[in-house]
């Protein structure tokens, strides 16, 4: 498929992952943003979207805005409970779920971007994150980018890749291993721990491309 068209003053939520690097590498944005907001694999998260931005030669910048006070999950604490109670949060969907995490990001995102020349949000969902989360489906998305746009400075929200996969993606964009080698995709620590849902997918996606071998 051909690249996918996006603005010249782009900024791209860079979380160190597989989707967002590959991203990266194939869109060449006008900048990449990490945001530090409470989540236990920040220290991975960050070393890998620094290292992804240097090497792509691609303005990077990082911010911290302490979320935990609404976290849950394995990327909180572990658990998904509300905090102040210590209930189950209804609805859980997966055991890294966040409440509200994408919106909040995006949001946070688009506040930071406001007044600084940007006028797009670039998002590393794929296709099958929306089995485990509505925000990570394209209906999500569409409605995020319509009360964006419709609030003050305009910003529009995309994701360029929700109807693809990982696997997908990392072909179209044709990042190469030395880029992809940084990818940081665990839940739980600054260094994978092998079995949370983020490794298992991140072992995955090297199996069914074949890289690394």
């Amino acid at each position: 498929m051909g690249i996918p068209t996006i603005s010249d003053h782009a900024l791209l939520l860079l979380s160190g992952g597989h989707d967002s690097i590959a991203l990266a590498a194939w869109l060449r944005p006008a900048a990449c943003l990490t945001i530090d907001y409470g989540q236990r694999p920040v220290e991975g998260e960050m070393r890998s979207a620094q290292a992804v931005a240097q090497a792509l030669d691609l303005a990077w910048h990082s911010f911290r805005v302490d979320l935990t006070p609404v976290g849950s999950g394995l990327l909180h604490d572990g658990t998904a409970l509300n905090p102040d109670t210590g209930h189950s949060v209804e609805g859980a969907p997966s055991p890294e779920w966040w409440p509200y995490r994408n919106q909040l990001l995006v949001s946070l995102a688009a506040a930071w971007a406001l007044g600084r020349g940007f006028d797009e949000i670039l998002v590393g969902s794929v296709g099958p994150d929306g089995v485990r989360h509505k925000d990570g489906t394209a209906a999500f998305y569409t409605k995020l980018d319509e009360v964006v746009a419709y609030q003050e400075g305009g910003l529009r929200v995309v994701a360029p890749a929700i109807e693809m996969s990982t696997v997908e993606l990392i072909e179209a964009s044709g990042v190469g291993d030395n880029i992809l080698g940084f990818a940081h995709s665990c839940h739980v620590g600054a260094y994978p721990c092998g079995t949370c849902p983020g490794c298992r997918k991140h072992d995955d996606v090297i199996a069914r491309t074949g890289r690394f071998k």
